[in-house]
């Protein structure tokens, strides 16, 4: 990733000393090259791999630096630093969105600052001001090296990631620190406060039919098609991260189309489901195919890592993703990745309805029952119904069309926090594409009826009529069943005689777990286990935070099995206390 920070001070010894410091400690892991631009009462400091698509500029007292792919129009063509002087640049217009993974940084001694990201803020974009001073930052954790930011825990914001699994109205874990908003700008001048304009918004438009069902899905695939086009490269090998199941296969097919070379990566073990069915999709498509066991041991350096740097914005379930970034060290430059496409294809349907938010959403945090006895009282008053009534707010808020609400909502929260958060630890490794990170992608979507995107209806059909070969593959569910979109008939008839057999074979003791996820957030794995006994020397921390005895109950000791029953939904809350004892070690005294 580009883990960056810049700094707006006019007091230049104090600002010279700032930067000196954060340039020894902004790169989270080794071979990353640090770099700076400096002018007048503005610099920058970040930590990048070498390959990263990084563009900058200074002139006289302008500077403008972007980090990924800011792509402005209809065509493949990359936005430049100059070039973002000027859009930015224009007084009395708002600052122009772009699609691409990316974030932006414009800075004239005049105008003043202007901040922005990817059109659904996947990445992530901190700021804090004070004292005729800002900081903008992808990871709030080096603002406390100046000191007019001492780092204080917000009782808001976290309540806010206890509750949603995600932040809620920007306010971050450290007090007057926040995250820019999705679709958001930051805007500031000196001696004013940092100002939050909205750039882009998906469109609310009341879902229609296109004459057919046929015409939806031909509608949604030329929008990825397109998407696909214009921000793949055309130019050498392109990588992907496949997975065995539906998002990734798309995208392969699209990248099959186009003739050029293909390097795959799937993490996971040469037994699981996911990495056979991937394999088959790999071998399809003649692509070179690496398979990444993800190690139980690197699970506490990831922990480590998010904990510092992410602040639990993006939850605590997915830090074994960090262990993928020496393997996507070996990809292009740059490779595709299809994190939050199950938000949009349907899967918020299963967000069922939840009495704390009065909608239809189910959290992933902890539910509010358990944190009214968990939270201390004298701490957290009146906090839990404040963020009833903000996330009430946000859900009723998130379209005026109640079809839409939930997958604009989750896209928001949860979708950005978990699966949205991924892609900035990867491109430490390789530099991600998200053909999701596309206006027209997403107006299309948004014009599209439930019943056309529902348990991916439409994905479905993308890939039995323009991927058939593809669709013939097993296919991973996260789960026993692998069954071929288009299955032969002997695939159908072992499909039938295995689900017949399964409340047999349900109960009888298995060695070896070939579903990836289960193994990857089996919170009583070994992985795991080395991450419960990393937090455990920093628990009473939280004691002026929690009541022990409910959290004991909630994150038993590392001896102590965890009994759960979905081996991935039920365990969210609990490892994200285990992030917030390891983030204590540094933040709460």
């Amino acid at each position: 990733m580009a883990n960056f920070i810049a700094i707006v001070d006019a007091d230049g010894e104090r600002r010279r000393r700032f930067v000196r410091r954060v340039s020894t400690e902004i790169a989270p892991l080794d071979r990353l090259r640090v770099a700076e631009v400096e002018t007048g009462d503005f610099a920058a400091v970040w930590a990048a791999q070498d390959r990263a698509p990084i563009n900058t500029t200074c002139v006289s007292t302008s500077a403008a630096i972007i980090w990924g792919d800011a792509i402005p129009g209809p065509g493949p063509e990359r936005l430049d630093a100059p070039g973002l002087l000027r859009a930015w640049g224009v007084e009395g217009k708002p600052p122009a969105s772009f699609d691409g993974f990316h974030a932006a940084v414009r800075y004239d001694a005049r105008q003043g600052l202007a901040v922005g990201a990817d059109v659904l803020g996947l990445f992530p974009v901190y700021y804090a001001a004070r004292a005729g001073t800002l900081i903008v930052g992808s990871s709030p954790e080096l603002f406390r090296e100046h000191p007019c930011f001492p780092a204080e825990l917000s009782v808001a914001g976290l309540t806010g990631v206890l509750v949603a699994h995600a932040i809620v109205d920007g306010q971050a874990l450290l007090a007057g620190v926040r995250r820019l908003r999705p679709g958001h700008v930051l805007g500031w001048r000196p001696g004013g406060d940092p100002v939050e304009t909205l750039q882009y918004t998906i469109p609310v438009s009341t879902p229609h039919h296109r004459g057919s069902f046929r015409a939806d899905v031909d509608a949604l695939d030329a929008a990825f098609a397109d998407a696909m086009n214009r921000q793949v490269p055309r130019d050498g090998t392109t990588g992907i991260l496949l997975s065995g199941g539906r998002d990734s296969r798309q995208l392969a097919g699209y990248l099959g189309e186009r003739g050029g070379r293909v390097q795959t990566l799937t993490l996971g073990s040469a037994t699981d489901y996911e990495v056979v069915c991937a394999t088959a999709v790999a071998r399809a498509l003649g692509s070179e195919h690496r398979v990444m066991n993800v190690d139980a041991a690197d699970f506490a350096t990831g922990a480590t890592r998010q904990a510092r740097w992410e602040h639990l914005a993006s939850g605590f379930s997915s830090i074994y993703t960090w262990s993928a970034i020496a393997a996507l060290r070996d990809l292009p430059s740059r490779f595709i990745c299809g994190h939050l496409r199950e938000i949009c294809e349907g899967e918020p349907t299963r967000f069922v309805r939840d009495e704390f938010l009065g909608g239809e959403w189910k959290r992933r945090g902890i539910d509010p029952a358990t944190l009214e006895r968990l939270l201390q009282p004298k701490v957290f008053d009146g906090q839990l119904e404040q963020m009833r009534r903000r996330l009430r707010a946000s859900y009723a808020g998130a379209g005026a069309i109640e079809s839409q609400r939930p997958w604009r909502f989750s896209l928001g929260h949860e979708g950005r926090a978990h699966a949205g958060g991924v892609p900035w630890r990867l491109s430490f490794g390789s530099w991600p594409v998200l053909p999701i990170l596309d206006r027209t992608v997403l107006e299309v979507m948004s014009s599209l009826p439930p019943s056309s995107l529902v348990g991916r209806r439409a994905q479905d059909e993308i890939l039995r009529r323009r991927f058939p070969d593809l669709a013939r593959l097993p296919l991973d569910r996260n789960s026993r069943d692998t069954l071929p979109l288009l299955p032969s008939i002997g695939q159908r008839i072992v499909h039938r005689v295995l689900r017949a057999v399964e409340p047999i074979r349900r109960h009888v003791p298995r060695t070896l777990e070939r579903r990836y996820y289960h193994r990857m957030y089996d919170i009583n794995g070994a992985g795991w286990g080395a991450v419960r006994r990393l937090a455990e020397p920093h628990r009473e921390r939280l004691s002026q935070l929690f009541d022990m005895d409910v959290l004991r109950k909630l994150v038993p000791p590392p001896d102590t099995p965890i009994v759960v029953r979905n081996t991935i939904g039920d365990t969210f809350g609990t490892k994200m206390l285990l992030g917030l004892m390891l983030w204590s070690a540094d933040h709460v005294a």
